[in-house]
């Protein structure tokens, strides 16, 4: 896959006489209904002898519209990239989302759309807008392909067992700590990366060592609560086991919001190095404890569960 940063450049890349399926979107997650969509691209373009084409933005659009939204996402740039390219893309176009971006006339970006070469087809989501003030609408971009030679094909909303698939209902799945059902709507293990910092070392004193993640508010991190998750440290590519706790620990009056993870069987100083934490299943909701000797019991349980929800009660 291709990685360009900007629809001007898809030109200088591709034939005049290649022929181009593209589709366009936000694409925060490539959960399945995405993944249908980037597939049907794929398919059409592989049927015509032509290239797959995903356009996508950066940063995410609602970031620079809506601002006061305070949305967060579920993946970041790079993650989307990796994801992206595992569907068989032949381009990938990241589109700086910017002021004046923004500002285009559904006119100029239809023209800068087709500047790339020979589109045949655009897919896109029923609820796709663009140009100024979103005037632009599937039905509009259908009438300017009708007079410049492209299609347009949508595809309809995704539901599964009545509910609709979209990011916005990932994130809100996510912000309940319904990771297991949000997983199965991403396709994969939502996950939060962060670099790991010094905690209040309380884990080491409960024989619980914890590596507490500096987590940025821009992502989706699941509600308070206990999950069994899977750990990655970055820089080996390794992923183990492990339980985390998401909360402000009240048996401690703390107050302050921390990601801590106790990764199983495993004792390295990881200090400053980043680390991905995969969320598998809640285990329970965050709660206050009466000392340390029911913390430590109810950790013990904790980890018992989390081996079992992982598949590792042997371990």
């Amino acid at each position: 896959m291709k990685i360009l940063h900007d629809l001007d450049e898809l030109a200088q890349h591709n034939p005049p006489d290649q022929k181009l399926v593209l589709t366009i979107g936000a694409y925060d997650g490539v959960h399945i209904a995405h993944r249908a969509l980037i597939a049907g691209v794929v398919m059409r373009a592989r049927e015509l002898g032509g290239r797959a084409v995903v356009i996508t933005f950066d940063p995410h659009p609602d970031l620079v519209l809506r601002p006061q939204s305070q949305l967060v996402l579920l993946t970041d740039l790079t993650d989307k990239t990796a994801l992206i390219s595992e569907l068989s893309v032949d381009f990938l176009v990241i589109q700086p989302f910017t002021p004046d971006f923004t500002k285009l006339s559904p006119e100029t970006f239809v023209e800068k759309l087709l500047g790339g070469g020979d589109v045949c087809e655009v897919h896109l989501g029923e609820d796709f807008r663009f140009g100024y003030k979103a005037q632009g609408t599937v039905e509009r971009l259908r009438e300017e392909g009708q007079a410049r030679g492209f299609q347009v094909r949508t595809l309809a909303s995704l539901e599964v067992d009545g509910q609709l698939v979209s990011s916005t209902a990932i994130r809100k799945l996510i912000a309940e700590g319904n990771v297991a059902q949000a997983n199965r709507w991403l396709a994969r293990a939502h996950s939060l990366k962060g670099v790991i910092v010094q905690g209040f070392q309380r884990g080491r004193i409960l024989g619980f060592p914890t590596a507490n993640m500096a987590v940025s508010t821009q992502f989706a991190v699941p509600s308070n609560g206990v999950y069994a998750t899977v750990t990655t440290i970055l820089s080996e590519n390794v992923s183990r086991h492990s339980v985390t706790n998401i909360g402000v620990r009240p048996t401690f009056d703390n107050g302050v919001r921390s990601v801590e993870t106790f990764i199983f069987d495993f004792d390295q100083d990881i200090y400053g190095q980043t680390i991905r934490v995969e969320f598998i299943q809640k285990l329970r909701d965050e709660q206050k404890f009466a000392g340390l000797d029911a913390i430590k019991a109810q950790l013990a349980q904790d980890v018992i569960q989390a081996r079992a929800a992982l598949g590792t009660a042997g371990r």
